[in-house]
């Protein structure tokens, strides 16, 4: 059974308790559930035949052994009763309601279990990712993409997880927008446990996500897979931190094969949280320089192919596309730092603001880039003095005690 037979599939509502169970099989996975269903032709069927069947249709009696040992012990209606009544949910790919992006990726994990809601079709979405131990500098840079995003009403797609994850996606919600969170564990089990606030927002203004069976526990051999759905409900994926060896790079080699748009945050050389960044950005990735740059690329790549996308047949003409001279890249072409517009400041705050960039810098800091540049100096009291004003005007952020970044 390929994938195309896969989305045509139908299981009548009163089968869904033996669909349930048969997903719920810890090593059914992404391979076998499509031969059994070729072969047997509904998961009704596979429950209910023999022993001998299910070897001529799996060839692996220890994987035939834990198949009927599942089904002596499961109880189908009742587990599936329970499931009804947790408020968990559950979306198969060839229901109506499984999101539309995801049913046409390469493997679509044949479930999503999920809390709170699915994205929705008709909205943009944006997968953003990075380093677990970021920096300030990429700290900030989650927090203003999340918010910016969230106000913008388009959804936020990420894994929860500590650093880049965690920050994009609390900032979504806390600026009044939708976020998703996918999981690497069963969507019951929260993971990791110091998120769990915002696992609970993301349940009302969002959803949590998994393609894995309730009480599934958290290990490092399910989040790779995990990382194709975070991809496959994007439109364009953002790398804001990344070391050269990371899970986040496992991502983007997943939403490459999507046909996703890629963007990454640029840092300085020889720093070994934007190594990767800038190897994505070496090897073709889109740069990403602002919030706002970002949100235009995003409406004016995307905003027309999602409408005619969705009001048709579905989105086979999206997966793989590729773009010539995108509204994106003629963008980065003709960018300059000098179309930013700077705050109404007072000249020796101007001075300073000027110096303050995204990695976090001491008053000591920018006292020797005033110097080395032939400014006069306040010195670092002055220039302390000039920080926390900033502050106050929400045009910096103090990351730590003494360090400053532009806000």
């Amino acid at each position: 059974m390929d994938r195309d037979e896969l989305l045509s599939f139908s299981v009548p509502e009163r089968d869904r308790p033996y669909a349930f169970w048969l997903v719920s099989v810890p090593w059914i996975g992404q391979g076998p559930l499509p031969k059994l269903l070729s072969t047997f032709g509904s998961p009704r069927d596979i429950y209910k035949c023999s022993d001998r069947e299910l070897l001529a249709g799996v060839g692996n009696r220890t994987k035939i052994d834990q198949l009927l040992a599942y089904r002596k012990k499961y109880d189908i209606f009742g587990k599936y009763d329970d499931l009804m009544r947790s408020g968990m949910k559950l979306s198969f790919v060839w229901d109506d309601d499984y999101p539309l992006r995801l049913k046409y990726i390469p493997d679509p994990p044949i479930a999503l279990f999920y809390y709170g809601r699915l994205p929705e079709n008709d909205k943009l979405s944006v997968a953003v990712i990075g380093a677990r131990q970021c920096s300030g500098y990429g700290a900030h840079l989650a927090s203003e993409l999340g918010e910016a995003l969230g106000k913008n009403d388009i959804n936020v797609i990420s894994g929860m997880a500590v650093g880049i994850d965690g920050i994009s996606q609390a900032s979504a919600i806390g600026s009044g927008g939708a976020s998703y969170a996918v999981l690497g564990s069963g969507v019951d089990v929260c993971y990791p446990e110091s998120n769990r606030i915002l696992y609970e927002k993301l349940k009302e203004s969002g959803g949590v996500i998994s393609a894995y069976p309730p009480k599934t526990a958290a290990e490092a051999r399910f989040f790779p897979p995990r990382n194709r759905i975070v991809s496959g409900l994007a439109d364009a994926v953002v790398v804001l931190e990344a070391r050269t060896r990371s899970g986040t790079l496992i991502t983007v080699d997943m939403a490459l094969d999507q046909g996703r748009d890629i963007y990454a945050a640029p840092g300085r050389l020889g720093d070994e949280l934007s190594a990767g960044c800038n190897g994505l950005i070496g090897h073709g990735a889109r740069v990403y320089l602002s919030p706002g740059i970002f949100m235009k690329d995003i409406f004016e790549d995307h905003h027309e192919t999602v409408i005619s996308s969705f009001a048709g047949t579905g989105l086979s003409d999206l997966a793989g596309k590729k773009r010539k001279a995108s509204a994106s890249d003629i963008r980065h072409r003709n960018y300059s730092a000098d179309d930013e517009e700077e705050p109404d400041l007072e000249e020796d705050s101007m001075i300073i603001y000027r110096k303050l960039t995204y990695h976090p810098q001491s008053a000591e800091d920018i006292d020797d880039a005033l110097r080395r540049s032939g400014n006069v100096s306040p010195g670092d009291i002055g220039i302390s003095l000039i920080l926390i004003e900033l502050c106050i005007k929400e045009l910096a952020i103090q990351v730590s005690p003494g360090y400053y970044c532009r806000k």
